[in-house]
């Protein structure tokens, strides 16, 4: 693992933090705290991404067995349409139920690059 510029990385992150949720609170969600929740996933993700050279795209998580791989699967089938389910039965708006899974993705991401540097720091 290559360390970039932290020194570069968080402000550019945090700025990307700024712009996403800006987006969020004026396009989707006109809350600030969910807009401040996106803002701080996506620039903790951001950072992770742009201070390590690690893949956004890549294979993060590998599993060889079979059975792990479709309880994988399975999982990340669930959380994927999770928001969606929770959103149709309390009645969210489209907006709002868009919002949720905005965060989500920049969850999803955040917690695999921070994973992937956590594990190869070790």
């Amino acid at each position: 693992m290559t360390d970039r510029a932290p020194e570069v990385a968080l402000p550019v992150a945090g700025l990307f933090g700024v712009v996403s949720g800006a987006v969020v609170y004026q396009f989707l969600l006109p809350d600030w705290f969910p807009a401040l929740a996106t803002a701080a996933t996506y620039a903790g993700a951001a950072y992770f991404y742009l201070a390590f050279d690690i893949p956004l795209l890549g294979t993060h998580i590998e599993f060889t067995d079979r059975e792990h791989k479709f309880g994988y699967a399975v999982g990340l089938f669930g959380v994927s349409v999770g928001p969606l389910a929770v959103s149709e039965y309390a009645g969210l708006s489209n907006s709002g139920v868009l919002g949720v899974v905005v965060w989500q993705l920049g969850l999803l991401a955040f917690l695999l690059l921070s994973a992937t540097v956590a594990h190869r720091a070790s």
